[in-house]
């Protein structure tokens, strides 16, 4: 029902918008259908692109799909319910291989979820987690197989084996740690900024850093906007335009600190100091290097993340460079 509703009052504005002042339709404008976890803080790229016009600029429109559950993205590209979403090259390859047609366009967010654990405990360092009780937000996803590795490559500890893993929603997981069931969690960035505030939970580790002590190379790929085959092939013309406009919606988003307000509350973020929070934390994150010299670099993640979690648990063996279109942004139409 909150994908109908979201649908309906995005195509409703959009039918508006797509008429000027003088009456004079665009019809043949391409519309592009973001898929996106609002309550994640995912709609922020495809609302700076109609908050400063970058739609009417560069001749596409879109609309606004919501989803919940990470995952459904792929099942709505697959279905032709949306072009475009953001996810992890791992999932890009395993969702390839099961056949559907996407490929990387654009970054999207570079690495940056966290181990926490309460202000009083006595967990300090990422080594101590060994023979905890740990949450987390699922063992096949990108990340923990990567806290896998690193920890096997830096601390010779494996969380996996060496620690008692507890498993939830991440909505889920901060209220086990509040009540005890578990001693740490691994958890989504974004839901700690208050916790973290409020001095109820206190930072562990950070999963760049744990990389970087585990030296798995220079800025792999990690989320990235997906698009459709059956779009970029429909509208090839328009595939520069995409990565010219969202080039400068990052570029908004990290300029114009008005459009902040409005995104913190969709993830019901409404204290200012933690709206500022928000807001520089996603300008330290987003819109990472996306370049085919870093094709290399998540191989080698990838040779890694076999080594230590096994072909089955990751899905694939290594990357296909045609599951990644690097567009040279064109002008405005």
């Amino acid at each position: 029902m909150t994908r109908m509703r979201t649908f309906t009052a995005f195509s409703f504005a959009l039918a508006l918008g797509a008429i000027g002042l003088s009456g004079e339709a665009h019809s043949a404008d391409p519309v592009l259908r973001f898929a996106v976890i609002t309550s994640g803080g995912q709609s922020e790229v495809p609302y700076a692109i109609q908050k400063g016009g970058l739609d009417k600029k560069y001749g596409i429109q879109i609309e606004i799909i919501d989803f919940a559950a990470p995952g459904q993205q792929y099942t709505m590209i697959r279905s032709d319910a949306a072009d475009i979403a953001g996810g992890n090259f791992i999932d890009l390859m395993r969702q390839r291989k099961a056949g559907v047609g996407i490929q990387a366009v654009h970054g999207f967010m570079g690495y940056n979820n966290l181990f926490v654990t309460k202000a009083d405990s006595s967990i300090k360092t990422f080594e101590d987690l060994k023979g905890k009780k740990v949450g987390n937000f699922g063992t096949t996803f990108l990340d923990w197989l990567i806290v896998r590795v690193a920890g096997k490559k830096g601390y010779n500890i494996d969380l996996e084996k060496d620690a008692t893993l507890v498993q939830g929603a991440p909505p889920l997981l901060g209220q086990f740690l509040t009540k005890g069931e578990v001693d740490a969690i691994f958890q989504f960035s974004t839901l700690t900024l208050a916790p973290v505030s409020r001095n109820e939970q206190r930072v562990v580790s950070y999963l760049p850093d744990l990389m970087k002590k585990a030296g798995l190379g220079a800025d792999p790929f990690y989320l990235t906007w997906m698009l459709s085959e059956k779009w970029s092939k429909a509208n090839p013309e328009a595939v520069g335009r995409l990565s010219a406009m969202l080039n400068e919606a990052y570029q908004l988003l990290k300029t114009d600190d008005s459009l902040w307000p409005t995104l913190a509350e969709r993830i019901r973020i409404t204290d200012p100091a933690l709206i500022v929070a928000y807001r520089e934390h996603a300008r330290k994150y987003s819109n990472p290097a996306y370049r085919a010299d870093l094709l290399k670099p998540t191989q080698d993640l990838v040779t890694d993340l076999v080594s230590i979690a096994g072909e089955q648990a990751v899905g694939i063996t290594g990357i296909d460079p045609a599951a990644f279109l690097f567009p040279t942004p064109t002008p405005a139409k």
